[in-house]
C-alpha cells in the first residue's frame, strides 16, 4: 500500500464525520451506476468515475461491490423496516397504521437514491452468503408488515387471505412507480401517493 493510501486511512480514522460523509455519498454514487448499468456490469472503477475519485477511497470503505449492494439495502430496506417498526407500535387502529405503512413506503419511489436501489435487481451476481445479506435485511420489513396485515386480519378490518402473497403484492405495488413516474409528468408525487395508497386500501378492505 502507498503512503497515499496511508494518509487517506489516517485522516478517515481522524476525522469520522468525514468518513460517515464519503460513505454517504459512496453509495449515492453506486445506486446511480447500480440502476444504470446494473449491478452485474457495474465495476468500482465506474462507481469511483461517478464519485470523482480514486477507487482506493471506495476500497477503504468497502471490501467489495458486493459489501456496497448489501449496504445500499441497508440504507434502503433497514432504515424502512425500522420506520415501519415504529408505524406499528403508535397506539391508532390498525387500518390508519397500514396506511401509514403503506405511504411512508411509497415515498421512498421519490428520494433519488432510494428509487435507483429500488430500481436494481440482485438475483445475480452475488454469491450466497451475500444474497442471504440481502434477503436478511428484506425479509424484516416482510415480517414487520405481515404482522400488521396479520393483525388486520383477525380484527375483521381486511380481507383474510395469503399473508406472504398480500405482502409482497403491498409491497411491489408502493414501489412500482420507481419504474414510471418522472417529476416532470402530467401527475404530482402528491396525486401518485394518493392514488396507489387508495388503491391499495381498497383491495385490502374486508
Amino acid at each position: 500500500m502507498n503512503k497515499g493510501q496511508r494518509g487517506l486511512r489516517g485522516g478517515v480514522i481522524r476525522n469520522p464525520e468525514q468518513r460517515q460523509e464519503q460513505r454517504r455519498q459512496i453509495l449515492a454514487a453506486a445506486g446511480k451506476v447500480f440502476a444504470r448499468k446494473g449491478y452485474a456490469a457495474t465495476t468500482m472503477e465506474d462507481i469511483a468515475a461517478e464519485m470523482g475519485v480514486s477507487k482506493g477511497i471506495l476500497y477503504y470503505q468497502f471490501e467489495s461491490k458486493q459489501d456496497l449492494i448489501v449496504e445500499t439495502r441497508q440504507e434502503t430496506s433497514g432504515n424502512a423496516a425500522t420506520r415501519l417498526a415504529e408505524i406499528s407500535g403508535r397506539p391508532l387502529p390498525v387500518r390508519d397504521r397500514i396506511e401509514l405503512a403503506i405511504r411512508d413506503l411509497i415515498a421512498t419511489n421519490f428520494d433519488e437514491f432510494s428509487r435507483h436501489v429500488i430500481l436494481t435487481p440482485v438475483t445475480s451476481g452475488l454469491d450466497q452468503a451475500h444474497i442471504e445479506m440481502v434477503r436478511e435485511i428484506e425479509q424484516r420489513y416482510e415480517r414487520l408488515l405481515m404482522q400488521l396485515l396479520d393483525e388486520g386480519m383477525t380484527q375483521g378490518v381486511f380481507s383474510r387471505a395469503d399473508l406472504k402473497v398480500t405482502a409482497y403484492t403491498v409491497i411491489r405495488t408502493s414501489m412500482s412507480p420507481a419504474w414510471w413516474f418522472r417529476e416532470d409528468g402530467s401527475v404530482s408525487r402528491q396525486e401518485v401517493a394518493d392514488t396507489v395508497a387508495n388503491f391499495l386500501m381498497r383491495g385490502l378492505a374486508a
